[in-house]
């Protein structure tokens, strides 16, 4: 799977960007990426939108169901 995809990607920064004050932001919470030189987003939405995927197709374990409901509040 890694030689389809290249250089993998990595944290540029510690820690998260909060993005709860800006009104035109579409995530509230953003990890900045790196891959190789370029540099880009990937909001927490995304991240949560993998995991469910991966929960579903028996890739990680699976969660609580009352986990995901108190996630789907939240980020709804």
């Amino acid at each position: 799977m890694m030689d389809d995809i290249g250089e993998r990607a990595v944290l540029a920064r510690r820690g998260i960007m909060d993005h709860s004050d800006f009104e035109d932001c579409a995530e509230d919470w953003t990890f900045l990426m790196r891959q190789g030189r370029r540099e880009f987003p990937l909001g927490l939405r995304t991240v949560l939108a993998c995991l469910a995927f991966a929960e579903r197709e028996g890739a990680v374990p699976e969660l609580p169901a009352d986990w995901w409901v108190n996630i789907n509040r939240r980020y709804q």
